[in-house]
């Protein structure tokens, strides 16, 4: 895992892309091309988003369908004269449609919906399947959790029209993956630690999350956002960062937020 490349840089590829489409569209109009009034729309700026996001991650995204077919469904609605009752029908195929992918692909890991983009996040898979240790008396070591804490080394916090607030308390934690679709997660790190450095992939839209982690870590946020907010509300004791603790933190944030704070 440490060998992944990792940009310290903001990763802003989904908004230039953006900027570059509503670029072009003013162009055009000032050159006196007539645009359609539709392409004008609230419900476009979710298709724009939902295409931008499926091509960044080579129609991979769970999500980038998501966003593509609800911007798709208000505009059928906007401007088009549908059949009575047409809202119901699509409403329930949809969740049908939806209850169906997530059961085929429970087996294949929940990123597999919402897509990591270019980065290799299979190490995280195979570390989940191999969370067992063996103790002294050769028998399996389950790692024990309550209602308060809980420690994986490997994280996975998703929140979908929902709340999800985790307390990780491992000592050799390792990164995961969090997603706050039109919900949000609070994941506190503050009593956690690592032996190498971790990657946390964040995929939020219309949703946020706030992550406390312990004060001597370095985080690197490599996220892109649209229309959202990365706010780092860390408070900086009189300690010393530590070199090896270092948080590596991807994904997108889209018409939500993300906030780091430490105690």
């Amino acid at each position: 895992m440490t060998n992944q490349k990792f940009s310290n840089q903001s990763n802003n590829y989904t908004l230039g892309v953006i900027l570059i489409v509503v670029g072009a569209i003013i162009l055009i109009k000032k050159l006196g091309f007539v645009l359609p009034f539709w392409l004008f729309s609230w419900p476009m700026i979710f298709i724009a988003v939902g295409l931008v996001i499926l091509i960044n991650s080579q129609f991979k995204n769970g999500f980038g369908y998501f966003m593509l077919i609800f911007g798709s469904f208000f505009m059928l609605k906007k401007y088009v004269d549908l059949p009575t009752g047409f809202e119901g029908y699509v409403i329930a195929f949809g969740l049908i449609g939806a209850g169906f992918y997530f059961l085929i692909n429970q087996k294949k890991g929940t990123d597999k919906f919402f897509g990591t983009g270019n980065q290799d996040f299979s190490s995280f898979n195979s570390a989940v399947q191999d969370a067992e240790e063996v103790g002294e008396d050769g028998n399996p070591k389950h790692h024990t959790s309550d209602d308060f804490g809980f420690e994986p080394e490997v994280i996975s916090s998703q929140a979908f029209l929902s709340g999800d607030q985790k307390r990780i308390l491992s000592k050799n934690f390792k990164g995961g993956k969090i997603s706050a679709i039109l919900g949000g997660s609070e994941i506190d790190l503050s009593q956690a630690d690592m032996i190498e450095p971790a990657m946390l992939n964040i995929e939020v839209a219309l949703g946020g999350v706030k992550l406390v982690v312990p004060p001597h870590w370095q985080v690197q946020v490599n996220v892109s956002n649209v229309l959202a907010g990365v706010e780092d509300k860390r408070m900086f004791p009189n300690v010393s960062p530590d070199p090896k603790k270092i948080l590596k933190i991807y994904g997108s944030v889209i018409l939500g937020g993300l906030e780091i704070k430490s105690f």
